[in-house]
């Protein structure tokens, strides 16, 4: 779905969670300009046409967030943070804007006043430094997981234990939790899948 008259008229774009102004977007100076646009995709078409534009020698960025516990599209361990939104740097006056809104995935560029909208640098650095601090976080049911979180056991051998997180076990989906047995606390690696929020 395009983007609606409030967000073309606000600078708006959707953000997870909410809709959140993160900076004025600016109108298509002029020719000879190399700058980032915002490209609208079809449900489910953010990485294919990303790989599409990267074959065509250009530059994108499609923000993601890194998904734990789900089964992503293509088995990735990563989701989109905007859907069906990337950002593509380019100079419109070298790529034709017909041919990037009838390129395969794509719905259209997003314009804002009949003109393709500019996304400033501040714009992609700020979504760059923070997504990179988001993903440095791990998450359990949509939340941040922190040392010390109180949690239970929902599967295996230790069900319906309870738990209190200590850290994730490097990129594998595993966690190391303290448990109680024998009336001392034991440490033991449980799936993170298999950990539930009390």
């Amino acid at each position: 779905m395009y983007p609606s008259n409030k967000e073309r008229t606000s600078g708006r774009l959707p953000e997870q969670g909410g809709d959140v102004i993160i900076a004025p977007m600016m109108n298509y100076p002029g020719p000879a300009l190399s700058q980032w646009y915002a490209i609208h995709t079809k449900p489910h078409q953010e990485f294919a046409v990303s790989e599409m534009l990267h074959g065509r020698g250009v530059e994108t960025y499609l923000p993601t967030l890194r998904a734990v516990n789900k089964r992503t599209r293509g088995g990735r361990g990563e989701k989109p943070f905007f859907a069906n939104y990337l950002f593509a740097r380019l100079d419109l006056s070298e790529i034709a804007l017909s041919s990037l809104n009838w390129s395969p995935g794509v719905n259209r560029v997003v314009e804002f006043g009949g003109r393709p909208a500019v996304v400033p640098e501040e714009v992609i650095s700020w979504l760059r430094d923070r997504l990179q601090r988001e993903n440095q976080q791990d998450y359990l049911q949509g939340l941040p997981l922190r040392s010390g979180d109180r949690l239970r056991i929902a599967k295996g051998p230790l069900r319906e234990m309870e738990a209190i997180f200590e850290r994730r076990l490097s990129a594998k989906a595993r966690a190391l939790v303290l448990v109680e047995m024998l009336g001392r606390l034991t440490s033991v690696q449980v799936e993170l899948r298999d950990l539930e929020r009390r």
